[in-house]
């Protein structure tokens, strides 16, 4: 299927769903310039690097918490307990996603998408610096638990409404080359796991045990406030993108942009599922695999060196993936990618039996940097494409962060609840083909939005 062949002829309503440079009916001309190119690098480069670091943020966490945590925050409990409530209070984080979506859908579809990423990202940025202040459980006890949930559901908050308005800020400033733009997005998200778990796999290096759980895992969380000083500067250099500053213009901007987009619940739906199923088997690889691996006796440096490979491949990947999808069309893609991470379940569980360090990154760098990647590089083009501008905020963010919770958040509790109850790997490879599958009947159901929302 050609790139023209992708784009609905018959419905082009907004700079999204248009060809390059042609109006939608009934609306005039672009002027000359309305899309400098100028200030479309500018807004990509402000929504990327702003994602990576955000997403560096959330990331770290899910590291954290596989390899540290269940001793600084849960000493008392013997070893399965403690990685169990570590990974409940990872869970809380996607808990918190839905609800800070639904604010910042709200205010971005309302008001501005410009601020609403800068609010975003300094929530996060402090959230994930005072993480790096907590003190543990031998200084404080219980509290220091529930201190940790609080701050992880923050982070979770302001994780829900970066990911929509990152991409809208991206792709609403210029309607070319779509597909690649989006691709950008999704490798600074993947650039933000690697930075997470690089840091990690720095301090696994430099530090013995010891100094690792007295300071060292601190180290990474305060560096956030400069990383996020550096995102926050880069935002506030950008304005909103042209086509939302259009609807400002003409007063056209949904007064309840929450229930316009429930009014397309297809495609709410359609996105729910596809990012449920994709999380699941994607978090089982990305987080569960870590504490997995190391109850086999993999030193903790090859299960980060998988994700660091996987995800170094997946960040030149996603523009590939997302290049492609505009060739072939974004849901033949996401099938095939969703039908490849079913496949590749069973031999990603055989290679870490197989204890050979070799296998186990070749086959989590193939699942991660190649096939998972397929699915996302797509995504930015197409979610935007499922809902009129009007609402697009509200619409996307309604749906992928619904879908966190199912996917991400639940599926490495209940994989690390699965092996402890049947002492095998296969309810776990099983749990990825459903979740697989559950993402291919959210592909086929999605439909391009027709009709301006009401």
């Amino acid at each position: 299927m050609s790139d023209r062949a992708y784009v609905d002829p018959a419905h082009p309503p907004t700079l999204l769903g248009a060809d390059p440079g042609e109006p939608g009916p009934g609306e005039p001309a672009a002027p000359p310039g309305a899309h400098p190119p100028a200030r479309a690098r500018r807004a990509l480069a402000a929504a990327s690097i702003g994602t990576a670091l955000e997403w560096y943020d959330f990331f770290l966490y899910g590291t954290a918490a596989a390899l540290v945590f269940p001793a600084l925050f849960f000493p008392g409990e013997d070893p399965l307990t403690g990685v169990l409530l570590s990974f409940a209070v990872y869970a809380t984080g996607f808990l918190a996603r839905p609800l800070g979506g639904l604010a910042a859908g709200y205010l971005g579809d309302r008001f501005s998408r410009r601020t609403t990423l800068l609010a975003t990202l300094l929530l996060m940025g402090i959230a994930t610096a005072l993480i790096g202040l907590l003190p543990t459980y031998a200084q404080i006890g219980a509290l220091a638990p529930a201190l940790l949930v609080g701050l992880r559901l923050l982070q979770g908050a302001a994780t829900g409404g970066e990911w929509g308005g990152a991409v809208l800020l991206a792709l609403e400033s210029s309607p070319e080359h779509r597909g690649r733009r989006g691709g950008l997005i999704q490798s600074a998200l993947y650039l933000g796991l690697i930075l997470g778990n690089l840091a990690f796999v720095l301090l696994v290096a430099a530090l013995d045990e010891e100094q690792l759980l007295a300071w060292g895992w601190r180290v990474p969380f305060l560096a956030s406030l400069v990383l996020v000083g550096v995102g926050v500067y880069l935002r506030r250099r950008v304005d909103d993108s042209s086509e939302f500053t259009a609807l400002l213009e003409q007063r056209r901007t949904s007064r309840h942009p929450l229930a316009d987009a429930l009014r397309q619940p297809r495609n709410v739906l359609a996105v729910f599922l596809v990012r449920a199923g994709q999380n699941t088997t994607f978090y089982l690889v990305s987080v569960f695999c870590l504490s997995y691996a190391a109850s086999l006796g993999f030193e903790r440096w090859v299960t980060l060196t998988a994700l660091l490979v996987g995800a170094g491949i997946a960040v030149v990947a996603c523009p590939i993936w997302g290049r492609v999808g505009e060739r072939v069309g974004p849901v033949r893609l996401t099938v095939a990618s969703l039908g490849g991470l079913a496949v590749i379940a069973v031999p990603l569980f055989l290679a870490l039996d197989t204890g050979s360090a070799a296998l186990v990154i070749g086959v989590v760098a193939l699942a991660i940097g190649v096939v998972n990647a397929a699915a996302d590089g797509v995504q930015p083009m197409w979610f935007t494409s499922l809902f009129d501008a009007r609402v697009r905020y509200s619409g996307i963010t309604i749906g992928r962060e619904a879908g966190a919770i199912v996917g991400g958040g639940l599926t490495p509790l209940l994989a690390a609840w699965l092996v402890a109850t049947t002492g095998h790997w296969w309810p776990v490879a099983a749990l990825m083909v459903a979740g697989a599958v559950l993402g291919i009947v959210g592909a086929l159901i999605a439909r391009r939005s027709r009709e301006p929302v009401a």
